[in-house]
């Protein structure tokens, strides 16, 4: 197999987790973390899950040139 599929592959599946933890933040924070302020806990969580969306984005990004 090419090496720019497999990291157009790596670079999909990290954008995907990302928008599931970016949808989820609220319930991920309130099911796994015994954090007593759910609205930083998820605001974090989106800053997270938007970060590796744009990781995700990038190596997608150089892989299709």
């Amino acid at each position: 197999m090419d090496v720019n599929i497999i990291l157009s592959i790596i670079g999909a599946l990290i954008s995907l987790v990302a928008v599931l933890i970016i949808y989820n933040a609220r319930r991920i924070v309130r099911e796994r973390f015994g954090i007593g302020d759910q609205n930083s806990g998820a605001i974090t969580l989106k800053i997270i899950g938007a970060i590796l969306f744009c990781i995700g984005m990038v190596i997608m990004l150089f892989n299709l040139r």
